[in-house]
């Protein structure tokens, strides 16, 4: 099982298969360990020895809650959820492994395993027991720190591991014992469902953007049993019809409760025995007095509750580029409660439309039309009858029905045409849940497109890593660059073999090399005019085609969450070798080949002390001789080249031209406050955006920068505070969350805003000083943007990511090929660190490898020093 599960393997090893496999060293052998259970106590009353030297042990800047968190309670969840999940079951006293310095490592010592089927005691008699030992472990802890947080920490992580589990691993959980109210699953047609409705969006605001004049993409959403829970409001009518008839049954904490309409109301008599024990009572005539009782006033109306998933979904329709808009029932009187609901919870920006008296279907599919210059997409509703309505209406719209599970909303069961919950699975879906066995890359462009708050950081696997010689490293870049090079030589020399050997053709030729595949370009946004424009006079001379980036900044390791250190790593290094490969295939049409002149701006949009970014500058010319690029790419200071520029202005009007750009948006954004309901000021923000046409919006450059500001660092897990600070960064009012996490969210849309406003000022003085001139003439302006300017070369260094590879860290995929993710999904997905020659425990790795990259025994793979390539698309 361990051989075939690298997840598992990073967690536990087993104990009696040890001696086995010590002299074939192929898995990983226990050192000296100590049981769970000896932990709370060595045998004598008060008596937690083993417990303090695991305590004094752990690293200076973390609390012990969270270490024994981590290296303790993960791994023993992560083993038996894994174990689980096969049908089996730990057998024997369960041992936490401990290094020479008895420091926990991470690791679960396992005396055996057995088939849950046949065991004895069974699963949840097992979970009891495990239970057990985790509260005396708290409560031993609790008395030699004097930490009263150890057991609501534990929690945490058994609720996290328990999280999104497939729905067969779920169900081997089944049974009373502590962990049942932490098991979560997703159903696939509801996962299928909701990430369709996304799909949908996107594709249909990517075509807005293309034809302007088609309808915005919009999501119509019910609210009560759909959007909002009324559980407050109906056990309140169910008590009050219960002290009316004498049912004191309707008084308790039933498991499931009726919903608003006449469907629902017999299949929640049925599924609550109440039909069963009472057959004498007209239940029918007790409907409509259950339904007078329910409240709709102000104070009953903020007593209701978001539906699971509901904010992140709306998140992620409005990452895609919808609108959505509350469509309710609700009467015009109940406007002021309801947004003062919707508002608590991050969703008051959203438009809300109430009906009159009278039919409400009909009322919601006017509305719908009420609002020109948007299409419906898709719409959620619990009610059958609304939902044929909106159907007929909107033919090619998906409609879907909503059935809470805690509710009997229409009678209905669960069907593929709806769903119980907002709740889809994050991406890429979490490992080891019993979803599937690989590692994957996350493929997404922005921090935005993971779900943050649901991964796992993973600390232990950084003491895990492999350290590279110094051979092999250079073998790793040698391999790199051969297999580069030959392929841009291929590349070359079949666009070569029927070109015109005019100028002309020529220039055609490069245009064919520099748009292919290996290199991303969109030759829609670069056609062949442009080509000709910017390499027809250097192809005409006989002198290399220049190319121009803007970049590298500086690693952006501000949060930690994608990328651990400041330093270049294998992704620059691997562009760098890309840009060789572009010069080998340009060389088969143009033997002078190119330049590239590599613009380093990471003080000019944005100011930075030198510090913050000489030694990742220092390092990436540095890199540009060890990948051989020297003869390729120069290196300069954004601002040194403008000051060389005979057309450039002059840069001592900048402090001027500065104030007055940051002036203007200010006194555009007069009154609005981030730090107050952050999503409605973003959204006044962009009514009041004082961009001309074609000029960078406000509002979509703050979520860039939202996730490129540098976050204070407390200490222990590198991800753990900046995880609960951008697992919802608008989110400044959740009574759940910590105030310091709520103040800290409120500094970083704080800084945020004024960078942005920063940022932005400078793009204008650039513009005013026409610091343009440097790529206007005679050379190629490479973007690294996924949607570039018209007439710029889109350059994607690493095919299949669209992540800048200082904007993350290295990895590679299961094919060997070079490839840039961020570092919290990386630990996810128990990616590996790798690191360079003499950085030791550094944290930074030089490139991330998947699980299975790394040998039983904690090599990697040799494969990898022959085989590691860049991505051809």
């Amino acid at each position: 099982m361990l051989d075939d599960d690298p997840l598992l393997r990073l967690y536990c090893v087993v104990a009696s298969a040890a001696s086995a496999h010590r002299e074939l060293g192929t898995l990983p052998v226990a050192r000296n360990a100590v049981g769970l259970g000896d932990l709370a106590s060595s045998g004598f009353p008060g008596d937690v020895l083993s417990l303090k030297r695991l305590v004094e042990g752990r690293p200076t800047d973390w609390g012990a809650p969270d270490h024994l968190a981590e290296f303790v309670v993960r791994p023993l969840l992560i083993t038996f959820r894994g174990l689980l999940a096969r049908g089996c079951l730990p057998v024997g006293d369960i041992g936490v492994e401990l290094d020479s310095e008895s420091a926990a490592t991470g690791r679960i010592v396992l005396a055996g395993i057995c088939s849950a089927r046949s065991a004895v005691p069974g699963v949840a008699d097992v979970i009891v027991a495990l239970d057990a030992q985790l509260d005396e472990l708290a409560a031993a802890c609790t008395l030699v720190t004097g930490d009263e947080r150890v057991r609501a920490a534990f929690d945490a992580v058994i609720a996290q591991e328990l999280r999104n589990l497939s729905e067969g691993t779920a169900a081997a959980f089944a049974g009373e014992h502590p962990w049942r109210r932490f098991v979560h699953a997703v159903a696939a047609e509801q996962h299928e469902i909701l990430s369709r409705v996304v799909r949908l969006v996107r594709e249909r605001s990517v075509r807005c953007r293309r034809e302007p004049g088609l309808p915005r993409p919009l999501v119509a959403v019910d609210l009560d049993f759909c959007a909002l829970h009324p559980k407050h409001r109906v056990r309140d009518a169910l008590r009050r019809l219960g002290e009316a008839h004498g049912i004191q049954e309707l008084a308790a904490q039933l498991d499931v409760l009726p919903g608003l309409y006449q469907p629902g109301w017999r299949p929640f008599l049925v599924r609550s025995g109440l039909l069963e024990r009472y057959p004498e009572l007209d239940w029918d005539a007790l409907y409509p007095e259950y339904r007078r009782n329910v409240a709709w006033d102000w104070e009953a109306l903020r007593t209701d509750g978001p539906a699971p998933g509901l904010i992140g979904f709306v998140r992620d329709l409005e990452q895609a580029g919808g609108r959505v808009v509350w469509l309710t029932g609700r009467r015009h009187r109940m406007r002021a409660a309801t947004g003062e609901v919707l508002a608590r919870h991050g969703l008051g920006h959203l438009e809300l439309r109430t009906t009159d008296d009278g039919p409400v279907a009909d009322q919601k599919v006017a509305a719908l039309h009420e609002m020109p210059g948007y299409e419906l997409v898709a719409a959620f509703d619990d009610s059958a009858a609304n939902r044929r309505a909106l159907q007929a209406a909107f033919p090619a719209a998906v409609v879907v029905a909503v059935r809470p599970p805690e509710f009997t909303v229409d009678g209905a069961g669960r069907t593929v045409d709806g769903i119980a919950t907002f709740e889809s699975l994050p991406h890429p879906i979490p490992l080891g849940r019993g979803h599937r066995q690989n590692a994957q890359l996350s493929h997404v462009t922005s921090l935005g497109g993971l779900r943050i708050g649901d991964l796992s950081t993973r600390p232990t696997i950084w003491s895990r890593g492999v350290e590279l010689a110094e051979e092999e490293q250079a073998r790793i870049v040698a391999s790199l660059a051969d297999a580069a090079l030959a392929s841009g030589q291929r590349l070359g020399g079949q666009v070569g073999a029927g070109m015109d050997p005019g100028p002309v053709g020529i220039a055609r030729a490069v245009w064919q090399v520099i748009t292919a595949k290996p290199f991303g370009a969109a030759r829609s946004a670069y056609p062949l005019a442009a080509a000709e424009r910017d390499v027809l006079a250097s192809v005409e001379a006989g002198d290399r085609i220049r190319f121009i980036m803007v970049g590298p900044s500086l690693k952006q390791d501000g949060s930690r969450l994608k990328a651990l250190g400041g330093l270049p790593d294998l992704s620059e290094l691997a562009m760098l070798v890309r840009l060789r490969e572009l010069d080998a295939a340009v060389r088969q049409v143009h033997p002078p080949g190119i330049e590239v002149l590599a613009l380093t701006d990471a003080s000019h949009f944005r100011f930075r002390e030198p510090h913050r970014y000489a030694g990742y500058h220092e390092q990436f010319v540095q890199q540009v001789e060890l990948a051989g690029a020297q003869g390729v790419v120069t290196v300069e200071d954004f601002d040194s080249a403008a000051d060389a520029h005979p057309l450039c202005g002059d840069r001592a009007q900048r402090p001027g031209l500065l104030a007055k750009h940051r002036d203007r948006y200010t006194a555009a954004f007069a009154g609005l406050d981030i730090r107050r309901n952050p999503r409605s000021v973003l959204a006044a923000a962009d009514d009041r955006d004082p961009a001309g046409p074609g000029q960078p919006r406000f509002v979509e450059l703050f979520h860039s920068v939202l996730q490129a500001v540098d976050v204070p660092f407390p200490g222990g897990d590198p991800f753990a505070w900046s995880q609960r600070i951008y697992a919802d960064p608008f989110d400044l009012t959740d009574p759940t969350s910590p105030p310091g996490i709520r103040r800290a969210r409120g500094d970083l849309l704080a800084l945020t805003w004024r960078e942005t406003i920063t940022y932005l000022a400078n793009k204008h003085v650039d513009e005013e000083l026409d610091y343009s001139v440097l790529w206007r003439e005679n050379c190629v302006r490479l973007s690294l943007s996924i949607r570039p300017a018209p007439g710029r070369l889109r350059f994607v260094p690493l095919g299949g990511s669209g992540v800048i590879p200082w904007h993350g860290t290295a990895t590679l995929n299961a094919q060997h090929e070079v490839s840039v993710d961020y570092a919290i999904s990386l630990a996810d997905q128990g990616f590996r660190p790798v690191h360079a020659p003499g950085t030791g425990d550094r944290r930074q790795p030089w490139f991330m490898a998947p699980p299975q990259a790394l040998t039983r025994t904690g090599v990697l793979d040799p494969e990898i020093f022959e085989r590691i390539r860049l991505r051809s698309k």
